[in-house]
């Protein structure tokens, strides 16, 4: 039987890309899954401003094989990929289809088949849509539900998948759908539930990271955080309140549960500041104290560059329109904080900063305030649009160009003493970019959407190839 310990045995370092199971995998009412809260909302609501869904996504639930063939060609030796909730439970509790079972089966025997690392992800925004309907993340029972739910995947795939993470970005997925309000179920600027949803979130990890310790499952578990390194505007007033406030906003809730296993110390004065309260479940400290996972994933693409509080009411600065927008992705927070736009620093064509120089200021932080956690970059990459040649080839030279400054970033915090051992490109392919629909592309393999799904390796991906054959060449 394969053992956690043989994962690093002859290797010093994973690497890898990811995907997400509702962005590429299609078959969405296929083989026993449920209906999940994506697939009703870009059905029927009018806040799917795109009008695109993930019905056939990539049709990685058909061409898998062909998707793990070309990662394994690629010199690729580990997949972060999720598991729908809905295609194991498709009420989200009770009868557990079987379907689902062996479709995940096969996935992560032929991953092994082609000398590839399954790192597996329990939940990635698509919940079931019978959960969704009674309250879903509000609701705190959901805690117990997905507790039970990780509990079946590490029975039924803990003996060879090794990597484990409970939830992706709690805290992104809360900001997205009680602040933005552009995810399902849509509340726009509601701070009440954007704590309360990372609360919930984090409660529901640490059940599930305490029930695979007690299992005895071998490997390591952890949670996904997406990167909110704060960084203050040399401009501000009280940088270093200004600093606490951002960094609770952006991180505390999640980094302290995750890594110390409590609240955060500063939660009661943040309270008062936000001006919100927590419905907390019974037994808490002791649920959270048992939930510290083995460690910390991160995705991590920018940092939150904020300056002090100038004037005006909360406002979400947000663009899931791309070229067809001049918004700047930033937040207001009436009193608090705002986002503060470095005009020095590019951006991607929807909004976001694209600065890799925070993958390595990122790390340090994570290592000199949270004691060196052993760490994967679970998600990296770069968002284009882009156009193929005649044969469908893609020289996408900017993504390699940002790339290659992440990567080296990233290997510079490794030679400081960080403690990072994987690195996963996003994305596999090109998948759908949840309200972006499908025009922005992060694939290292390009899909033609339009030509029965058809995969062509982009110029990034021979170039991380060599990159990976060079990295070992230089580390054997």
């Amino acid at each position: 039987m394969r053992k956690y310990a043989d994962v690093f045995n002859k290797k010093d370092f994973l690497w890898g890309s990811g995907t997400a199971a509702y962005q590429c995998e299609g078959a969405w009412d296929i083989d026993g899954k449920g209906e999940g809260e994506w697939d009703y909302f870009n059905h029927y609501s009018v806040l799917n401003i795109n009008h695109e869904d993930g019905d056939d996504a990539s049709d990685f639930y058909h061409r898998y094989k062909e998707d793990l063939n070309l990662m394994a060609e690629g010199g690729q030796n580990t997949y972060r990929f999720s598991i729908s909730w809905a295609r194991i439970l498709p009420n989200g509790t009770g009868e557990v289809n079987q379907q689902g079972i062996d479709f995940y089966n096969d996935v992560i025997n032929y991953c092994l088949e082609k000398g590839i690392e399954p790192n597996a992800t329990l939940f990635h925004y698509d919940l079931p849509l019978t959960l969704a309907a009674q309250g879903g993340w509000l609701n705190n029972q959901i805690t117990d539900h997905f507790n039970e739910y990780a509990k079946i995947c590490f029975k039924e795939f803990g003996d060879r998948v090794k990597i484990w993470s409970t939830i992706n970005e709690p805290r992104y997925y809360s900001y997205c759908t009680n602040m933005v309000g552009n995810y399902p179920p849509n509340r726009h600027i509601d701070i009440q539930s954007y704590f309360q949803y990372q609360y919930n979130l984090m409660l529901a990890s640490a059940k599930a990271i305490h029930s695979f310790k007690e299992m005895g499952i071998d490997g390591i578990i952890g949670i996904v955080h997406d990167n909110g390194n704060v960084e203050v505007d040399p401009i501000s007033e009280n940088k270093e309140e200004l600093f606490k406030v951002a960094d609770f906003f952006y991180n505390r809730m999640i980094l302290v549960p995750a890594l110390e296993g409590k609240l955060p110390d500063e939660l009661d004065e943040m309270k008062q500041k936000f001006n919100f309260m927590i419905y907390h479940s019974e037994n808490d400290k002791e649920i959270f104290s048992k939930g510290i996972g083995d460690y910390l994933g991160l995705n991590l693409y920018n940092r939150q560059y904020v300056k002090h509080w100038e004037a005006g009411e909360t406002e979400i600065f947000h663009n899931n329109k791309g070229a067809g927008s001049t918004s700047l992705e930033g937040i207001r927070v009436k009193g608090l904080f705002e986002s503060s736009f470095d005009k020095k620093v590019r951006r991607n064509k929807w909004g976001r900063e694209v600065n890799p120089r925070v993958m390595y200021t990122a790390l340090l932080e994570i290592k000199e305030r949270y004691g060196n956690p052993l760490v994967m970059i679970t998600e990296n990459g770069h968002g284009i649009y882009e156009t193929p040649d005649a044969n469908g080839y893609v020289e996408d030279d900017e993504r390699i160009e940002i790339f290659k400054e992440f990567l080296d970033y990233m290997l510079k915090a490794k030679a400081e003493g960080v403690n990072v051992k994987g690195y996963y490109h996003w994305s596999t392919m090109d998948l759908y970019s949840w309200i972006n629909g499908y025009a922005k592309r992060y694939g290292l393999v390009r899909v033609d959407f339009d030509n029965n799904f058809k995969r062509i390796p982009k110029k990034s991906y021979y170039w991380y190839k060599d990159f990976i054959n060079q990295y070992y060449q230089s580390h054997s």
